[in-house]
């Protein structure tokens, strides 16, 4: 059911050093919703001071209007890019973005656009992510509950995004709690983007992971455990595969994949599972599928991983 009785308008600010996907992304998708000739939308970009800029690409970008520290009805959307380190050094700016997330409208953030949010005091005491490079900024804001594994994390007002191409999962969120599942759906498809890649997913996929590793034996046994979730993968069987002896496979995956194997293993066929469950299978058939053997096995893990049942979240999102 569509709830927008109006358009929704959303004021995007630009600045020097933005990255354009962060801005195109987001805006594309809310353009997108604007279904049947109706506007739920209206987007605006805005500067600092009204001026054009130059986002990192080069690109010459011309708003429409100045950054007013008021705009009664207007959401606020801060995209991020290399400009943003300098936009912490602006009190004014701050101030401003402040002003306007205690506002009527809603205050979002792409990528390291969650900086600023936090530099202005916005998301003190909020939970909230960010690209995942930009750790060790995030511990400048020791106030903020940051979570650098979500893709994107909406509470209340404020809602932040991983960076890049989740500024359009944020997007969809958005349109699906404004508008309702079909209107999110038919923009999902319009754009060729998956609805179902939640704010629980990790920010990158799994099957990338062994290219943050500069073992072969290490990538190798990731890319067949993605690829074969199904498989037994028992401690033994993943030192046996990668070469290793257990206590050092464990140590190497702490080192350059942050989890356990058998947390890493876990969280590759509960993503194998969501992606079954989108075909309507059988559970018991999922759980066999997606590695789990057992249906009990595969419920607590999504208990664990997403905090509901696998009942609870097939109905939201299978």
């Amino acid at each position: 059911m569509d709830s927008l009785r109006s358009s929704r308008k959303i004021d995007v600010l630009l600045f020097d050093g933005v990255n354009l996907l962060d801005v195109a992304g987001p805006v594309q998708a809310f353009e997108a919703a604007n279904l049947a000739g109706r506007a739920r939308y209206q987007t605006r970009f805005v500067s600092l001071d009204g001026k054009p800029v130059h986002a990192c690409c080069g690109l010459k970008l011309t708003p429409d209007a100045r950054l007013a520290p008021e705009a009664r009805g207007y959401d606020l959307l801060i995209p991020g890019g290399k400009g943003v380190d300098d936009l912490l050094g602006k009190p004014g700016c701050l101030k401003t973005i402040r002003r306007r997330a205690g506002g009527d409208g809603r205050t979002l953030s792409v990528c390291s656009g969650a900086l600023v949010l936090a530099a202005a005091g916005v998301l003190d005491g909020h939970r909230a992510t960010t690209h995942w490079s930009r750790l060790e900024d995030t511990r400048k804001y020791p106030s903020v509950l940051w979570d650098l594994d979500r893709i994107s994390i909406s509470q209340g007002n404020v809602h932040t995004s991983a960076g890049v191409t989740t500024g359009i999962d944020l997007a969809l969120a958005i349109i699906q709690a404004d508008c309702g599942p079909a209107a999110a759906l038919a923009v999902a498809r319009e754009l060729i983007v998956q609805l179902r890649r939640t704010g629980g997913q990790s920010q990158y996929a799994f099957h990338l992971a062994g290219q943050f590793t500069g073992e072969d034996a290490l990538a190798s046994l990731i890319e067949r455990i993605v690829t074969e979730p199904h498989l037994d993968w028992s401690l033994e069987t993943m030192a046996d595969t990668a070469g290793m002896n257990p206590r050092t496979l464990s140590r190497r995956f702490k080192r350059d994949v942050h989890d356990s194997p058998a947390q890493f293993v876990e969280k590759i066929r509960v993503e194998h599972a969501r992606s079954l469950l989108q075909d309507d299978l059988p559970l018991k058939s999922v759980a066999v599928k997606s590695g789990f053997g057992d249906l009990q096995r595969m419920r607590r893990a999504f208990q664990r991983h997403f905090g509901v049942q696998l009942s609870e979240y097939r109905t939201m999102f299978a």
